[in-house]
């Protein structure tokens, strides 16, 4: 009989043994055996980690196993299964700090799991209190701030060192769940009843989230540890308050990261008081006098140029938020997958001169938002990129009276 150490990675016990990879599909777990996963988190990912990612009981791995000939050992599956903090702060031999990025990610998945638990206890007990169900479903949208920090921030510099697998997985799922949070939370709101007729799609909900929770820690967080540099850690940390910082009463600073961001703040500044003008053909603006103009402005500018590299943007409208670690990054890894083809179609048609513009008007938060994209040609024709400006109009339409 063959024997399967459960303490080794997915990527050695393949390696040993490549018929796992059929063996194990039987189960659902073929997502963490393909090509691409294997590359991405093999290295990490041991069977009892994946199954309880894919809520796949144990005793079934160990079963069908058997069923195949194979011996398995180290399945002491409570200690095989828990992932300890102390196993993931020392990823890459390096133990967390106060307030470094990934432990405020997850004190922010504790925070989380409190409102969580709250909801799904009130919608499996006998009695159901209805405005505690919506006050925690309220506080729970805030949810949004937590996945963008993971997916503006975390996700693209995986990219950067062939680590796809994570964006692909969780991007979708992570949107899935915002929307169904966004729909559940506004059902509840409108009619309190609501609560008793959708609280078997709350509690699903309230599963996926704890199982998002289990995927962070046992995959994301490790590989980031294990990849990041310093300085990488530390453009994050300044990048953190702009995603917000959520489920946290009093985040610690992390000393090392304020100091940096501290000191890159102090030679933005020194720069942003040169007196340098810029000559326009209507007339010059100071660099100085045209900051201060488009900090006026109460839109989202972004501005991704003729390599597909974002390299300006302010954020006066705070429509999304727009991390300054985003500079330069090609703009399809600021995208969920499922929208890149969607953008890289849009630049093609841009490019091609097939159309200048796009407008997209809907509502984001129950706000009505404006999104136009814009092809930007020099005078001789080429492209030179695109604009892409964000307005919430509510304010806009509030000025309007209603006609009768």
């Amino acid at each position: 009989m063959k024997r399967i150490d459960l303490k080794l990675t997915v990527a050695e016990l393949v390696k040993a043994y490549p018929e796992l990879i059929d063996i194990l599909a039987e189960l659902g777990l073929e997502k963490i055996l393909n090509p691409a996963a294997l590359k991405a988190m093999g290295n990490i990912m041991t069977l009892p980690r994946g199954a309880a990612v894919r809520n796949i009981p144990m005793e079934k791995v160990i079963a069908l196993l058997a069923a195949h000939g194979f011996e398995t050992v180290g399945n002491d599956i409570n200690e095989v299964c828990q992932l300890k903090t102390a196993q993931i702060e020392t990823a890459a031999g390096m133990v967390l700090e106060e307030g470094h990025p990934i432990a405020l990610m997850r004190a922010e998945n504790d925070g989380m799991e409190k409102i969580r638990t709250v909801i799904e206890g009130q919608c499996v007990g006998a009695t159901i209190d209805t405005a505690v169900v919506i006050e925690a479903m309220t506080a729970l949208n805030a949810i949004r701030n937590h996945y963008a920090k993971k997916e503006e921030l975390l996700m693209p510099l995986l990219y950067n060192y062939g680590v796809t697998g994570p964006s692909q997985v969780m991007w979708n799922e992570d949107d899935e769940i915002k929307k169904e949070l966004g729909t559940l939370t506004r059902t509840i709101k409108e009619d309190a009843e609501n609560v008793l007729l959708y609280k078997g799609r709350i509690v699903a909900l309230m599963k996926r989230i704890q199982g998002m929770v289990a995927k962070e820690e046992r995959i994301l967080f490790p590989l980031c540890l294990n990849y990041f540099t310093t300085e990488e850690w530390m453009r994050i940390y300044r990048d953190f308050p702009e995603m917000g910082i959520v489920f946290v009463e009093e985040p610690p600073v992390w000393k090392v990261g304020a100091d940096w961001a501290e000191e890159e703040l102090r030679k933005t500044m020194e720069q942003e008081f040169l007196e340098g003008k810029i000559q326009l053909p209507t007339g010059e603006l100071t660099v100085k006098q045209l900051r201060a103009m488009l900090s006026l402005l109460p839109v989202d500018i972004t501005f991704i140029d003729e390599q597909d590299r974002l390299r300006f943007f302010i954020n006066e409208g705070n429509i999304f938020p727009r991390p300054k670690a985003a500079l330069g990054r090609l703009v399809f890894e600021c995208h969920p997958p499922q929208i890149v083809p969607v953008v890289k179609n849009l630049l093609a048609d841009f490019r091609a001169k097939k159309r200048a513009s796009l407008e997209v008007a809907r509502y984001i938060m129950g706000k009505p938002v404006l999104v136009k994209y814009m092809a930007v040609y020099g005078k001789d024709g080429n492209y030179l990129g695109t604009v892409e400006v964000v307005q919430d109009c509510s304010e806009v339409l509030a000025k309007f009276p209603q006609r009768k």
